[in-house]
Parts: structure tokens; C-alpha cells; sequence
């Protein structure tokens, strides 16, 4: 699985939206709950399934992730370019 959640990562929807916080992260069933504060100052929240959710760029470590590890290359690289054309 290429996206894995800890409390405090920095997160946004795939299809854009304010950047959130992750507040919790049910590896089980792959539910991220979050947690942002809107255009208003308003404290919101949320729960996401993994898939729709991703890693802020600037929060992602990079050294920390094996890239080697990918099972399938092509799912891989379709992933990379989906995030590329957002």
C-alpha cells in the first residue's frame, strides 16, 4: 500500500481541498479522520477512506519510503501520474 497515515500527518483530498491534519488512522479498514479548520476559522472534521486521501507533498519524507517495495510497478506509476495532473 503505497499510503500509510500517522496521527499528525498532513493530508488533502486527491481532489483538492484545504489541507487537514490526520486526527486518526483505522489501518483495518483503511479510514483516515481528519481534522482542518475552514475559510471561516471553523474547526471541521472528517472521515475519509485512504484511497481519496494523500500525503501533503512538503510533509512527505521521502528517504523514509522504499520504493523498491512496490508490488505492482504499473499501479505505481498510473498512481504518480494521477497526482501529477492535479
Amino acid at each position: 500500500m503505497i499510503n500509510e497515515f500517522s496521527v499528525g500527518d498532513t493530508v488533502r483530498l486527491i481532489s483538492g481541498g484545504p489541507l487537514m491534519t490526520v486526527n486518526e488512522y483505522n489501518e483495518e479498514k483503511d479510514l483516515v479522520d481528519c481534522i482542518w479548520f475552514n475559510m471561516d476559522e471553523i474547526l471541521c472534521t472528517g472521515t475519509f477512506k485512504g484511497a481519496v486521501v494523500m500525503i501533503d507533498v512538503d510533509d512527505f519524507d521521502f528517504d523514509d519510503f522504499d520504493f523498491d517495495e512496490q508490488e505492482d510497478d504499473e499501479e505505481w506509476e498510473e498512481e504518480l501520474d494521477e497526482e501529477e495532473e492535479i
